[in-house]
């Protein structure tokens, strides 16, 4: 299976002289003396993105003269720049060092597929998946679960209470805050 990626090339650091800046920034651009979390802030818009950006979970922003990754990020999602039509800023958070998609490309040449003169691509990725929210130790690249693992990931939780019902008065009573009472039957919705 393959993860698709968001790629942004960028300039050296700029002054930014825009008042309507909605990141009010004072710099865009790589500063390679500037911290990641410097660079994400004064880089994480405003992008003319297509709807492909908003299915997307990761970010790599490489330095035009350099062709190399300069940083990676988890994207939380993408909102409208505000006063910029067409605009978008990219929400989320640096990966740490330790992350795959990290070590995959941080510090190595920009991807070939995402040479290209539009500063906006996106390529295919077989690193940065994570595992199924069942449990079941599957890699996925978009989503929370395998098709229909959800259903399962329901069911053995239910088991491990017992019966449908026995379930739904134990949720109930947690939600709560008060002890089930056993054989009793669920309170009415």
């Amino acid at each position: 299976m393959r993860l698709s990626v968001l790629h942004i090339m960028l300039t050296d650091k700029k002054r930014s002289d825009d008042p309507a800046d909605p990141l009010h920034r004072t710099f865009y651009g790589w500063g390679p003396q500037d911290t990641i979390e410097e660079n994400w802030g004064n880089n994480r818009g405003y992008w003319v993105l297509g709807a492909r950006a908003n299915r997307e979970s990761y970010v790599l922003f490489s330095h035009n003269e350099r062709h190399e990754v300069v940083m990676a990020a988890r994207i939380g999602k993408i909102i409208d720049a505000p006063g910029k039509p067409g605009r978008k800023i990219i929400e989320g958070e640096p990966l740490p060092e330790d992350h795959a998609v990290y070590r995959a490309y941080v510090g190595r040449p920009t991807p070939d597929s995402a040479r290209a003169r539009n500063p906006v691509t996106y390529f295919d990725s077989t690193v940065g998946g994570w595992p199924c929210g069942c449990g079941c130790g599957e890699e996925i690249y978009a989503g929370e679960f395998v098709r229909g693992h959800e259903q399962t990931a329901l069911h053995q939780r239910v088991a491990q209470i017992g019966t449908i019902p026995e379930f739904l008065r134990w949720f109930d009573a947690v939600r709560a805050g008060t002890e089930p009472q056993p054989g009793q039957p669920p309170p009415p919705r």
